[in-house]
């Protein structure tokens, strides 16, 4: 990670100092101050890395095993509180990560992208056994603008150990209109799987 950071910061085409608009360092020193601190979160979390990269294993239920609407609160990133509750009516995917999670960041473009083109579903992150500098320098990094709740201990995981336990991080939940989790998809994702999978939700 830390190579591919240094190969993205230095391998750029150079300009000429007269091209470049007024505050153009202190934006510089911005951008590579982000770039470093998710470096760090590579590099440094050590005490965090031992969990197990799904294979992108994916499970619908029928509507007739789905069980109860899920439960799920908590404060978010941006210091609000947020309920689970507030987004019935819509599908909601529900996406556990972390800043030193490699698969995350390979998924975090395509969440991305699914969010700006299904303003229809509610995309909700879990962020797991992370520090708040860190996930913020993520979500700045990729541009993620959706909520995320902030889980240091990893209990909100525990919500879905009685209808879709998580054994990965990244996984990422589907949660039908009545609030139901209802798919679960172990690993990384794609906005094309997102949307093949929160069809079948929706089509039972």
């Amino acid at each position: 990670m830390t190579s591919w950071l240094t190969s993205h910061i230095w391998n750029r085409q150079p300009r000429s100092i007269k091209s470049r608009p007024a505050g153009w360092a202190r934006n510089s020193v911005l951008s590579i101050a982000v770039l470093l601190v998710l470096a760090g979160c590579s590099a440094g979390g050590s005490n965090n890395t031992a969990f197990v990269s799904g294979d992108g294993t994916t499970t619908v239920l029928p509507i007739d095993q789905r069980g109860e609407p899920l439960e799920l609160s908590g404060v978010t990133l941006t210091g609000e509180d947020l309920s689970v509750s507030e987004f019935l009516g819509q599908n909601v995917v529900i996406n556990v990560w972390a800043s030193w999670c490699a698969p995350c960041r390979q998924e975090a473009p395509e969440l991305k992208a699914f969010d700006i083109e299904n303003p229809d579903v509610q995309l909700l992150g879990i962020n797991t056994r992370d520090n708040d500098p860190a996930a913020r320098a993520f979500e700045e990094f990729f541009g993620i603008t959706y909520p995320s709740i902030i889980d240091p201990d990893g209990s909100k995981q525990l919500v879905f150990r009685d209808s879709l336990p998580m054994s990965a991080i990244p996984t990422t939940i589907v949660l039908d209109k009545s609030g139901r989790p209802s798919a679960r998809i172990l690993g990384a994702v794609t906005r094309s799987l997102l949307v093949q999978v929160v069809d079948e939700v929706n089509n039972g």
